[in-house]
């Protein structure tokens, strides 16, 4: 004979409605707490992915300021204008050209990363945000934020357009979700 839930609690609590009533709150209250840890993740991981987006189209706009119209513009939206706070994969990409131009990364660790970028595993999104937050991290901690006047990004307003945020690497990874 198998024995159904309600039966098995029977025989562990007994028939006493108030250990009942309290076992089915404490998994309510379970359940829910569950859900609310899962959204409160959510949203801190999506507050640290829109700082660091922030933070990647701040020095983007500031890197292109005067050397490329196009892409200056481009940053500009998502910098001060109305695509800021918006996250589209190719700002994510133009920071790991950027890593990649310094040493940080190579494009084998690159394709590693996009394909976490590409799952439908929200939690791979965050592990890739945690990532290119700390390279970006080291980067700067060895060369300083970029500035004109900093010799470490010298030539690099110069380049931009074709070593860091090119037309294919814009199309393939706007055309990423």
């Amino acid at each position: 004979m198998i024995l159904g839930e309600e039966e098995t609690l029977n025989i562990y609590y007994g028939t006493n409605p108030d250990i009942l009533k309290t076992l089915e709150n404490f998994m309510i209250a379970s359940y829910l707490e569950t859900q609310l840890s899962i959204k409160l993740k959510l949203m801190r991981d999506t507050k640290e992915m829109l700082k660091l987006v922030a933070a990647i189209a701040e020095e983007h706009y500031n890197i292109t300021d005067g050397a490329d119209g196009n892409l200056n513009y481009l940053w500009h939206m998502y910098h001060k204008g109305h695509k800021k706070d918006e996250f589209r994969p190719f700002v994510y990409m133009a920071e790991l050209m950027l890593l990649k131009k310094y040493d940080y990364l190579n494009d084998a660790e690159i394709r590693n990363i996009i394909s976490m970028m590409k799952s439908e595993d929200g939690d791979n999104l965050a592990i890739v945000t945690l990532s290119i937050q700390n390279l970006r991290d080291l980067r700067i901690k060895k060369h300083g934020l970029y500035s004109k006047e900093n010799e470490a990004y010298k030539d690099l307003n110069h380049t931009y357009a074709f070593e860091i945020l090119n037309h294919t690497v814009f199309m393939q990874t706007m055309a990423e979700k």
